[in-house]
């Protein structure tokens, strides 16, 4: 039966009758109708423009089996030709339901196909519309090959090897995709750049939701990935892509680069993973806008990865929040870091700039382990379990204008760490403000230090520390020394601590104490036994903590006015008493004790470099100038911690033997570093 549309033919095919016969006989243009019922063969199409559809547009009662199972169902070398509203079923090892060769502008669309070895495939074709087809029981779903500027939408397909591969193909859009449930990965791209995935759901593969592999320049934007076995969108040797406004949850890595760079990562949802977002061995890539929430290893994560930018991501109850390990020069930015278990952890990790940064009830604020060079700046860790700050193993950072308040533990806690600089941080309503167990060298300059519970700051088993023009008031402590040698405590406000101002215990000795103004009920604890402590400097001209002319000793105050300097005579005005002031329950003294002024401001500039004076002689007759000892500060000559990226390319493996999955890294998160604080004497 047929009738005349214009130029066209309405051609139509029974039950019984041969599809191939018909198109065969038609003319290009032809439209082939095929009535409900079951077909046997294979048909060859090579005529353009015609358009294959069932009557009913059910493709649930219109089905073409294939007579020969080593054949595919339907071959096309033809353009514009439609194929719509068919079930398609049969073909088998390495053919396809329906197969375009050098096709363009082809629509497939409303079909049907199962238990195909390859649902539909495009090969060098271009410009086709792939639209609303569903895929069952196969190998690949929809395999395309070699085939530029196509478009793959609404299709559902599940039940394959492979839901969705494509491979050396550019410009094709894949959306509104369903594919789970297979038994490799949902979505495959293969040597293919300039694509653009949007909007597709791959869920519950046995591999990963979305892989993307030697591929450039692509766009994800709106996919969701649930519950991959492995990954859920994974970047394999693959650069300068956008991934946006994703959902990547209940995997082993949300999202998952690993030897790509240049790649931004923008406005991702990334929940329940073990790995929310990781980058290994990566160059230059933009973390920025995601939410990363209950993540067991880590929120966002860089292994050995150079470069990078983190910014404005929200990290939510991640066992550790933003973890930089074996990674250089990257900055971290305007993050907000909750409840989690370390807020931003650096392991092996230099040159980062970790800025403006909001960790807030995490067990530790910042965690930085065996690493140097690393600047933090303008950060906030409050309110932790444990502590703000925690430097293991760690040298040469620069720590300025962090606020480190109310946390369970310390402000700031160095463990066997050297030569850092802790710069006009605000340490407050801590256990402790800062502590320094087994730490040398390091400068602790122009913090507030206020309100901590026991103790201002603390130095256990530590030498060559400079502790100055620092606020330690209204704490347990105020600057607490135990066992330890060297170090210098100058020009620092130590105020209304309730226990006592400055201590010293009997195994500390060397330490310089001078320039510093002490307004506390007891002012100074030093222990019989220390050798070798000294209580002033040489007297030298500038401005000294009280505002007077020279420096020397320290103002010795107390709250009621009695104290030893609010009381001394000054008779020849020079800002100095005329008697020494001998410290109690000890043999010190401090020869040179300030007098006058008024009460200090904090950060008061230093003098200029000044000479440290030994124990001396002094009598209230003559002020007397100790013999002069030159400190000597270590300088620590900077070498560069930079870690070469592993960029070395993998053997190519055909994708599909690739049972075995490529991991990242074998090497495990170290968690739980606990210090061991209490295994010295605070006496």
């Amino acid at each position: 039966m047929s009738s005349n549309i214009g130029t066209a033919v309405e051609l139509t095919v029974q039950p019984g009758e041969s599809i191939q016969s018909v198109v065969n006989n038609a003319s290009s243009g032809d439209e082939i109708v095929i009535s409900p019922g079951n077909y046997n063969e294979n048909i060859v199409i090579t005529k353009d423009n015609l358009v294959i559809r069932s009557e009913s547009e059910n493709p649930g009662d219109t089905v073409i089996t294939a007579n020969n199972n080593a054949s595919d169902v339907f071959f096309i070398d033809a353009d514009n030709t439609t194929i719509t509203g068919l079930s398609i079923m049969g073909a088998g090892i390495d053919r396809s339901g329906i197969y375009l060769s050098g096709s363009n502008n082809c629509t497939i669309d409303n079909n049907r196909l199962v238990n195909n070895a390859l649902g539909i495939y495009v090969q060098y074709s271009m410009y086709n519309n792939i639209l609303n087809n569903t895929v069952e029981q196969g190998k690949r779903a929809i395999n395309v090959e070699r085939s530029h500027y196509n478009t793959i939408t609404n299709n559902d397909v599940s039940s394959q090897r492979f839901g969705i591969y494509a491979t050396a193909s550019e410009g094709n859009k894949l959306s509104e995709n369903t594919a789970n449930m297979n038994s490799n990965h949902g979505i495959v791209l293969e040597n293919c750049n300039n694509s653009r995935l949007e909007n597709n759901t791959a869920n519950a593969n046995n591999g990963y939701g979305i892989y993307i592999v030697y591929s450039t320049s692509n766009n994800l934007t709106g996919n969701t990935v649930d519950s991959n076995m492995i990954y859920g969108i994974s970047f394999v040797d693959s650069s300068n892509s956008n991934i946006t406004n994703n959902t990547a949850v209940n995997s082993s890595r949300g999202i998952f680069l690993l030897r790509s760079g240049e790649n931004t990562i923008l406005d991702n949802l990334a929940l329940n993973n073990e790995y929310g977002i990781r980058i290994s061995s990566g160059v230059s890539s933009n973390i920025s806008g995601n939410e990363v929430s209950n993540c067991n290893a880590s929120g966002i994560s860089l292994l050995n990865s150079v470069n990078c930018t983190v910014n404005e991501n929200l990290l939510l109850n991640d066992s550790l929040g933003i973890d930089l390990e074996l990674s250089n020069n990257t900055v971290v930015l305007n993050n907000s870091l909750l409840e989690g278990g370390r807020g931003v952890s650096l392991r092996d990790s230099g040159n980062n700039s970790i800025l403006n940064n909001t960790a807030l009830n995490n067990r530790y604020g910042l965690y930085i382990l065996r690493s140097q060079w690393n600047t933090l700046l303008n950060n906030t860790a409050s309110t932790g379990v444990n502590h703000g700050i925690v430097l293991v193993n760690s040298t040469n950072n620069n720590f300025t204008n962090n606020i480190l308040n109310s946390n369970g533990g310390h402000g700031v806690y160095l463990t066997n760490s050297s030569t850092n600089t802790f710069d006009n941080n605000t340490a407050s309503g801590n256990s402790r403000g800062i502590y320094l167990i087994s730490s040398n060298g390091n400068d602790i300059l122009n913090n507030a230090i206020l309100g901590n519970r026991e103790y201002g700051v603390l130095l256990s088993y530590c030498t060559n520390n400079n502790i100055s023009r620092n606020e330690a008031s209204n704490n347990g402590r105020g600057i607490h020394l135990s066992t330890s040698q060297n170090n210098i405590v100058s020009r620092n406000i130590i105020a209304l601590n309730s226990i006592s101002g400055i201590f010293m215990s009997s195994t500390s000795n060397g330490n310089v104490v001078f320039d510093n103004y002490l307004n506390n009920v007891f002012n100074s604890d030093v222990k019989d036994g220390s050798e070798g402590n000294t209580w002033n400097t040489t007297k030298t001209a500038g401005t000294n903590i009280v505002g007077g002319p020279f420096v020397a000793g320290n103002f010795w105050a107390k709250p009621d006015g009695t104290g030893f300097s609010q009381t001394a005579t000054d008779a020849d005005g020079d800002g100095i008493a005329d008697a020494a002031y001998k410290l109690p329950g000890n043999n010190y003294s401090d020869f040179l004790p300030l007098v006058g002024g008024s009460e200090p401001e904090r950060s008061v500039a230093p003098p200029a470099e000044f000479n440290i004076s030994g124990t001396g002689t002094g009598t209230s007759e003559t002020k007397t100038k100790a013999n002069e000892t030159v400190v000597n500060k270590t300088e620590t000559s900077k070498t560069e911690n930079k870690t070469e990226v592993n960029t070395t390319k993998t053997n190519k493996t055909e994708m599909d033997d690739d049972s075995k999955v490529e991991m990242d890294d074998g090497i495990k998160v170290e968690m739980d570093v606990d210090e061991t604080e209490d295994d010295m004497e605070l006496d």
